[in-house]
C-alpha cells in the first residue's frame, strides 16, 4: 500500500479499520469493531507487536532447526502478520491461511498484500471445517 490514508470498511464480522502507525513508517494496525486484531510492519516482518504473536512466533522458532521451511495452517488470518513472520524467517515454507470473514481476507490481500513468492495462501472458509479436512 503506497498511501498511509487509513482505510475503513464494512466487513463480514463488522466494520474494519487499517490506520497507518505514526512510529513505524511501513506499519499498520488492523481493528474489527475498534479491537485490535493485527499489527504488521511492511518493512519488518519479524517485529511482533502483539504480545501473543511473540508467543506464537517463538513457537514457531522452536519447531524446527532455525530456517527450516514449515508447513502451516492458520486459522484466522487477519492481516497475515504471523504468515508473513514465518515467510520472512522460514523461506520456503508453504502456509494455508484459513480466514471466515471473507471480506476481510478481501481487504487484506487489497491493500496489504503478501509479497509474491511468500508461499502464502489464503482461504475463505470454517476453521473448523479447515481442520477436520486437513491431512
Amino acid at each position: 500500500m503506497d498511501e498511509r490514508t487509513p482505510v475503513v470498511r464494512a466487513v463480514d464480522l463488522g466494520t474494519a479499520r487499517l490506520l497507518p502507525d505514526v512510529d513505524r513508517p511501513a506499519a499498520w494496525l488492523l481493528t474489527v469493531d475498534d479491537a485490535p486484531q493485527s499489527y504488521l510492519d511492511l518493512d519488518d516482518p519479524t517485529h511482533l507487536e502483539f504480545e501473543y504473536l511473540r508467543r506464537l512466533g517463538h513457537v514457531v522458532d522452536t519447531a524446527a532447526p532455525p530456517g527450516a521451511p514449515l508447513r502451516v495452517l492458520h486459522l484466522g488470518g487477519g492481516a497475515l502478520t504471523l504468515p508473513r513472520y514465518v515467510a520472512a524467517t522460514r523461506p520456503g515454507s508453504t502456509q494455508r491461511v484459513v480466514e471466515g470473514d471473507g471480506r476481510l481476507a478481501a481487504l487484506v490481500a487489497e491493500t496489504l498484500p503478501p509479497p509474491p513468492g511468500a508461499g502464502i495462501e489464503v482461504t475463505v472458509a470454517d476453521a473448523r471445517a479447515a481442520v477436520d479436512a486437513a491431512p
